[in-house]
């Protein structure tokens, strides 16, 4: 081989591993770009909830029509009835509806995704029947047949300043859910709602933060959970199935565009919470599994 020949030679297979490493950058760009319905914001935090983290009233919600299982948390009060034959669990809307307001039939809770402990849900309060057009009240609240012995949550209203001040004397946020329909249970820490600016998503929108967390689909309807040194409460259920953000991983967070979303516990969620907590589901519909829209039945 003359040497004039072993020179095209080595440059063609320099532009032939450069091509091949360019497809590869391309390819990775884009798979990193497909939409996932949440954000996984630069370096990914997500790890596996361990007995040590006390999380055990997070679970899942199973449907017979469905191979969906959203995230759900059980959650107390104060006021909750000691002698009740119930839980009450939080999670979002569309666990229970399609995106058009289509129901799923036959639900169950699953603490920590563990089949031999599925708990019946018998009623189920929710803030939009449509979430896919009402997003930002895609909360829902459940009434489950039988007791759990563990300590849960308690719902606490919050503003972004008492979330600080609560971080300044010690506490921290943390997110739990799931990996699409599989589990086993994750969360997410080091991350939290963000102030929004003039120009934020949902800006003006006291019914949602915008957090840092990462997540994909599974996880909504997990509680985002304020933990302090002696208590820990959810302030909030995640909730970006349907929000109209970018969805995409690796990129930074930019609350213009791209936050993740959770729905405020907060006015009638709240009291939604409150008040299954102490009465469980109305006795006319407690026979059988029941949902009501919070706006609009007045029976609920």
């Amino acid at each position: 081989m003359s040497v004039e020949q072993a020179f095209i030679e080595r440059a063609f297979q320099w532009h032939k591993r450069l091509a091949i490493g360019l497809l590869a950058a391309a390819t990775a760009l884009l798979l990193a770009a497909i939409p996932s319905f949440a954000n996984v914001f630069e370096i990914d935090d997500r790890r596996l909830i361990t007995p040590e983290d006390q999380m055990g009233f997070v679970g899942i919600i199973a449907c017979a029509d469905t191979k969906r299982i959203p995230t759900a948390s059980l959650i107390t009060t104060p006021d909750a009835n000691p002698a009740r034959r119930h839980e009450v669990i939080t999670s979002v809307a569309h666990a229970f509806y399609t995106k058009d307001g289509d129901r799923w039939q036959d639900c169950s809770f699953l603490p920590e995704g563990d089949p031999t402990r599925a708990l019946p849900i018998t009623y189920v309060m929710t803030g939009t029947s449509t979430p896919g057009k009402g997003w930002n009240d895609d909360w829902a609240v459940a009434v489950v047949e039988g007791r759990v012995s563990i300590d849960m949550p308690m719902p606490l209203s919050v503003d972004l300043a008492a979330i600080e001040d609560h971080r300044t004397a010690g506490a921290f946020i943390q997110l739990a859910g799931h990996n699409g329909e599989r589990l086993p249970m994750l969360m997410s820490e080091n991350c939290g709602p963000r102030h929004k600016r003039s120009g934020s998503h949902n800006f003006g929108d006291a019914r949602v933060f915008n957090h840092d967390c990462d997540m994909i689909s599974g996880w909504s309807g997990g509680p985002l959970l304020l933990r302090t040194p002696t208590d820990i409460f959810t302030i909030a259920v995640n909730s970006t199935r349907f929000n109209p953000v970018v969805h995409q991983t690796g990129f930074p967070f930019d609350d213009r565009f791209n936050p993740n979303t959770a729905i405020r516990v907060d006015n009638e969620f709240l009291t939604t919470i409150e008040r299954l907590t102490v009465d469980g589901a109305p006795i006319q519909l407690a026979d059988t599994t029941s949902i009501c829209n919070a706006g609009g039945q007045p029976d609920c």
